[in-house]
């Protein structure tokens, strides 16, 4: 379960968020996942605790769970438009923007399952993949990382929502 910390996620974090993107075979088969982390605190007032309250935050907004809990479904909440995906969050007035390959946007408009992950530890924007899956094994086994599983959607539900996406 997410601690009491966690705070709702602002336009700020989501657009301070390094992303990453890819498919990848697991016992349940071909998934494409997304994952969301936050660099290392680099602004005034950031710290190892807000950055992680953040995120938790982030965690609660989507609907994830702990890695050691069985993997919830959390939903539809992708839109897929091309080299585009917007995640939408409880509770956020903004979407969040991913950017992503032609690859993975037709693997999830055909309906493939989508695991979303959210990483508590810091990650270096721009890391490179071959770096990434280590901090996805080893967050999942520390309970650092929370996941869902998720699907994409019409763009409908995003019209007249309120609020950009980010």
């Amino acid at each position: 379960m997410l601690m009491a910390t966690a705070t709702p996620p602002t336009a700020g974090l989501l657009a301070s968020l390094g992303v990453w993107f890819w498919i990848d075979l697991t016992e349940a088969g071909h998934v494409a996942f997304v994952l969301l982390a936050h660099p290392p605190a680099r602004r005034e007032g950031e710290s190892p605790e807000s950055i992680e309250g953040d995120m938790r935050g982030l965690a609660a907004a989507l609907n994830l769970a702990d890695p050691s809990a069985r993997l919830p479904d959390i939903g539809p909440r992708l839109v897929v438009h091309g080299r585009s995906a917007l995640l939408s969050l409880d509770g956020c007035q903004a979407a969040l923007h991913v950017p992503v390959s032609a690859e993975w946007s037709g693997f999830v408009s055909a309906g493939a399952p989508v695991a979303v992950a959210v990483g508590l530890d810091p990650l270096k924007p721009r890391t490179p993949f071959a770096d990434v899956r280590p901090y996805v094994s080893e967050g999942a086994q520390r309970g650092r990382l929370f996941l869902g599983k998720t699907r994409a959607e019409p763009a409908r539900r995003f019209i007249g929502e309120g609020g950009p996406p980010v």
